[in-house]
């Protein structure tokens, strides 16, 4: 059997991504073309490569839902791809469902190599989907003078590939730029931590450039006290989130809830450190982008609605059904 996950990782990337044919990977990795076939085969088996068949959706009718959903929750960008009708119903096959996000983290890794200049401040949560960004950038430009921060301090003391300390540093070295560790952790448990933890010098340092941030780039979470990843990672119990949410959360930045309308809610013994909903919104106001990359799922589509109603993000990237959703529920003008 073929073990090593990273070649199949990168003759997938170089199929599939850039575009080569079977025997140019092969001629460039000295294998045969037939190796280089089972291991595509393999890449598929093992989940690496997912197919996802796109329906025929014309370019100019996506065009215009996305200038109607820029135009309803005067939003800066709107990127949509075909998404899939099952969504509404919660009936889409896992596959197809990560197919789908695994092309809007393409989409949006195109989208922000095309916006980044040089100078600029980029602030990138952490988890699946923002991973999934990072592994399909391909930085087109060196950019020195680029710093890259995370928007949340340390899940664990053994952080894995999704943690933001770690993909901004990928993302700071693919583009020759400047990283900043955010080194303190994720959540501290009452107001005088925070205080304490805010104000050490290397926190502290960081979070002022956290907070000039001139793009910052996210997913949207509902609302979830089983399945919240800060529950299964040990920082909050269940019985916490479920108060967030009986208090009227539906949806998550970072481990930041907000209810229907957008606003945050808070408990008095959950104090995240990092850019906040206050630090998004004050990003929006200011007209600086804040990037959503979210869809394909009917537990998202509230948090997605209220994140927009409450101006915590201005560019959205997601699909059809997903902005025909929004459409059919913005706000009354």
């Amino acid at each position: 059997m073929i073990r090593n996950d990273e070649l199949l990782f990168e003759i997938a990337k170089m199929h599939f991504e850039e575009g080569l044919s079977q025997g140019e990977v092969a001629r460039r990795k000295g294998l045969s073309r037939a190796k280089v076939n089972r291991l595509l085969q393999a890449a598929r088996d093992r989940g690496i490569v997912r197919v996802l068949v796109v329906p025929r959706i014309g370019h100019a009718y996506l065009r215009a839902i996305e200038a109607d959903l820029r135009e309803a929750y005067h939003l800066k960008d709107v990127l949509l791809i075909p998404g899939r009708e099952g969504t509404l119903r919660g009936e889409l096959n896992p596959n197809t469902q990560e197919a789908i996000v695994e092309r809007l983290a393409l989409t949006a890794a195109q989208y922000l190599d095309g916006r980044l200049t040089d100078g600029d401040l980029l602030c990138i949560n952490w988890g699946r989907v923002m991973r999934a960004v990072v592994d399909h950038l391909h930085p087109t430009k060196t950019l020195p003078n680029l710093k890259v921060l995370p928007f949340l301090g340390n899940l664990s003391a053994n952080p894995d590939s999704f943690e933001a300390n770690l993909l901004v540093q990928e993302v700071a070295s693919a583009y020759g730029g400047e990283v900043n560790w955010l080194v303190a952790p994720a959540i501290v448990r009452n107001l005088r931590q925070q205080e304490v933890v805010r104000e050490l010098t290397l926190v502290k340092k960081t979070l002022d450039l956290i907070h000039r941030a001139t793009i910052a780039i996210t997913t949207i979470a509902p609302a979830n006290a089983r399945h919240s990843t800060v529950v299964k990672r040990g920082w909050l119990k269940p019985h916490e989130v479920q108060s967030l949410i009986d208090r009227g959360a539906v949806g998550e930045i970072c481990s930041w809830w907000f209810d229907a309308e957008g606003q945050e809610i808070r408990d008095e013994k959950i104090h995240p450190i990092g850019l906040g909903l206050n630090g998004l919104k004050r990003m929006v106001a200011e007209d600086r982008r804040v990037i959503a990359v979210v869809g394909a799922d009917r537990e998202r589509l509230a948090p997605i609605r209220a994140a927009l109603v409450g101006r915590i993000v201005n560019t959205l990237i997601t699909d059809h059904i997903t902005a025909k959703y929004l459409l059919e529920h913005a706000p009354a003008r």
